[in-house]
């Protein structure tokens, strides 16, 4: 109806139930839950299968320890055999077990041992010796030596350190002749060593593997990743040796820990920005609803006022076209809000007889020439009742200081008129009445002034006549 009149806000449901904040909030709870449960879910699955992957790993380097010191006793077997059959002299000796050395991760030297637990040969070097030196007092008395004599398999001696400072183990490769013990091939393995050259590359960046012992102490690691903070770790029995060794791998802390934790502090963060951002759209909200509220009763205040008045107010803009009308307008003239507003010259509430006149003047107006003192029109009414107007003019301004249009009070002066006119015949006839009092005095002082001279020469014509 009214193109200046502002919507009345509907404020039924906003802000007066709580359930317009709390089902957001809960919306985001259960959306930071829902993904605090799929990242630990997450979680759990790769613990799983790095836990998985460890355990693939570490038997799978155990196998391949377990391969190797297999073969190596073979070969040690064979080369006993060979120095028990003679084919196998002391210089051919030392160049075989420096070949076999060379190629065998972890064997550092190798003895020959004679049934009486005498050395009868080693090389390359008899540098590192389990017990002393075992050419003085020998190795009949060696537990580990009677075990493989009696058992007839390779036995293996418990870890011990050298005098290097390094920790190694011996290995005890019976050797039989005719059916008989003969002799025993002693291998002495440096543990770091066979560490440091039987794991793999890919193994030592991805785990520290530590060889301990039943009490828990290292004897030997390899890790080529630096030292950090280690995660999950698996350890399995170091079978052979045996002798309570223990294979312990580590597994490092990968960046994918950092990359989960670094975006499960990225959805609090964006949680904790979206309720930051809820909060400060509640104030908004709330601001505007209070703005709103003042607004509503600034406008029904002056809606009152307006619909109070007796003075037609009319807006149009720039191009004539009318864009607000007040009741009391409507009423002056019949028509109704909806039917005025949007019209454009010729109204229909010009009078046919004055179209030229109101024409003029609402061009005048327009071009921004309208008289201060305001301008008299005649218009007419729906039902054809012609009455007189006084317009004033003034320039419509918005909220920038931009000219949109003007703004016209309408009076009706009709009555103004009538009784302007009626005060105007009054006045015409107490002007009339007073000229003819006037008059009336006028001839009684003039009567009373002849009278007295007629009165005289009556006398003395009726002296005469006398």
């Amino acid at each position: 109806m009214n193109a200046f009149a502002p919507s009345s806000p509907d404020r039924s449901g906003l802000g007066s139930s709580g359930w317009y904040w709390i089902l957001p909030r809960i919306a985001i709870a259960l959306f930071v839950l829902a993904v605090g449960l799929l990242l630990w879910q997450i979680h759990r699955q790769d613990l799983e299968e790095q836990r998985a992957t460890l355990i693939s790993d570490i038997l799978w380097v155990e196998q391949d320890l377990r391969f190797q010191l297999s073969r190596s006793a073979e070969q040690l077997a064979h080369l006993g055999q060979e120095f028990q059959s003679g084919d196998l002299p002391l210089r051919r000796f030392d160049l075989a077990v420096r070949t076999l050395v060379a190629n065998t991760p972890g064997l550092i030297e190798v003895l020959i041992v004679d049934a009486q637990g005498q050395v009868r040969a080693a090389a390359p070097v008899p540098d590192a010796r389990p017990f002393g030196a075992v050419e003085s007092r020998g190795l009949a008395d060696n537990d580990v030596f009677r075990l493989a004599r009696n058992a007839g398999r390779p036995m293996y001696g418990p870890p011990y350190v050298a005098a290097e400072g390094r920790h190694q183990f011996d290995i005890y490769v019976p050797v039989y002749q005719d059916g008989a013990f003969a002799s025993a091939v002693l291998g002495i393995y440096a543990l770091p060593t066979l560490i440091a050259q039987q794991v793999p590359w890919w193994f030592a960046e991805r785990y520290r593997l530590v060889v301990v012992d039943d009490a828990g102490a290292m004897l030997a690691s390899k890790s080529n990743v630096e030292a950090g903070t280690e995660g999950m770790s698996y350890q399995v029995p170091f079978e052979p040796p045996g002798q309570g060794l223990l294979l312990r791998a580590i597994a490092y802390r990968s960046a994918t820990g950092l990359w989960r934790n670094t975006l499960a502090l990225t959805i609090l963060a964006l949680a904790v920005a979206v309720l930051v951002s809820l909060w400060l759209q509640r104030r908004h909200l709330q601001r505007r609803l209070a703005a709103e509220a003042a607004l509503s009763n600034e406008y029904a205040f002056r809606k009152a006022m307006e619909d109070s008045l007796l003075t037609g107010m009319r807006a149009r803009d720039l191009e004539g076209r009318v864009v607000y009308v007040n009741p009391a307008f409507c009423r002056m003239v019949g028509w109704s809000a909806e039917e005025l507003i949007g019209l454009k010259p010729p109204m229909p509430y010009w009078a046919p007889e004055e179209y030229e006149a109101t024409l003029a003047v609402h061009q005048q107006v327009l071009a921004g020439k309208a008289p201060a003192q305001g301008v008299e029109v005649r218009l007419q009414r729906r039902n054809g009742e012609r009455f007189d107007a006084l317009i004033y003019e003034a320039p419509l301004i918005d909220a920038e200081g931009r000219h949109t249009g003007w703004m016209g009070s309408v009076l009706d002066i009709t009555e103004r008129k009538r009784a302007e006119e009626l005060a105007r015949q009054q006045q015409e006839k107490l002007q009339f009445t007073s000229r003819l009092v006037t008059m009336g005095e006028m001839a009684s002082t003039l009567a009373h002034e002849l009278n007295q001279p007629l009165s005289a020469i009556a006398s003395y014509t009726t002296g005469c006549l006398n």
